[in-house]
């Protein structure tokens, strides 16, 4: 091999080298999968116990593919607010402190604003932090925080946590009793109890609207209410269900005295499960 042929075989080896070693210096470390607050996977949940310093304890239970309130009362529970809990048990940590190094009554911890048991672990939620904003929150001996997505979780008190929808999914109406209508289900069949004649098309809306409705709100109610009455009957439910009507300038409520709960409505949604739909409205008549 000649000189040349050695110098151009110098130089080659020179540039693959020089590309190699620009190569490993942009190559970053895979990054450490963020410590998370519990090891708890979502599906592994199965009970939450919900301890507001002002507001009364609620304990929510996964049954099947349903999570229900059980306590104080017992309903149907909000899936977007467990969704929430869930991930705030499983959020990730930002920094971790040993609790004996933080001081625990400026991070609000001496006297937590939201205690919560999920499974057998317990979360303590403190104030946020005035520099970027982030929560402190407390497990066991450790003190964590995480960016603060879970404020709302401090709001709303017990009757938040429950489902806006007035009915369970896949709940099969049988009778509906509205002031100044009635509407029965005979082999499968809807038609009006008395009174002027209606098409199936109009009665199936208004059936419909009451399988869907679901309340901009629920909130709770103190006492008896004194308003129009409404009844639901639903297939394999012994007892029916009982609303109290009450309309409002801006908002309609349908009120259930047995939970003590109110459903907020706006008169526009309320109004298509309180009469057939318009003339104009109807398909039939499209």
């Amino acid at each position: 091999m000649n000189s040349r042929s050695l110098l151009n075989l110098g130089l080659l080896l020179a540039v693959l080298l020089l590309g190699g070693l620009i190569w490993l210096s942009q190559q970053k470390p895979p990054s450490a999968e963020p410590e998370r607050l519990t090891a708890l996977a979502g599906e592994d949940i199965t009970r939450i116990e919900i301890r507001p310093a002002r507001d009364a304890d609620a304990v929510l239970e996964r049954r099947g593919a349903e999570w229900w309130l059980v306590d104080p009362f017992v309903a149907r529970a909000d899936r977007a607010r467990v969704g929430a809990v869930i991930g705030l048990a499983r959020a990730r940590s930002q920094a971790r402190y040993s609790a004996s190094e933080v001081d625990l009554r400026q991070a609000g911890l001496d006297r937590p604003d939201l205690r919560l048991r999920v499974n057998d672990i317990t979360l303590e939620l403190g104030v946020t932090e005035p520099l970027h904003g982030r929560r402190f929150v407390r497990v066991g001996d450790s003190v964590h925080l995480i960016v603060d997505r879970y404020s709302y979780l401090l709001q709303g008190g017990v009757a938040a946590l429950v489902s806006p929808q007035l009915l369970p999914v896949g709940a099969r109406l049988r009778e509906i009793e509205l002031p100044g209508l009635h509407l029965l289900q005979d082999d499968d069949q809807w038609r009006l109890a008395e009174g002027e004649a209606a098409s199936a098309d109009a009665v199936q809306a208004l059936v419909d609207a009451w399988r869907h409705a679901r309340a901009l709100r629920v909130s709770r109610s103190d006492g008896e209410a004194d308003g129009a009455a409404i009844t639901l009957r639903l297939a394999g439910e012994a007892p029916p269900r009982r609303f109290v009507l009450l309309r409002g300038e801006d908002e309609v409520l349908l009120i259930r005295p047995d939970l003590r709960l109110s459903y907020h409505f706006t008169p526009e949604v309320a109004g298509r499960l309180l009469a057939l739909p318009p003339a104009a409205d109807r398909p039939d008549d499209a």
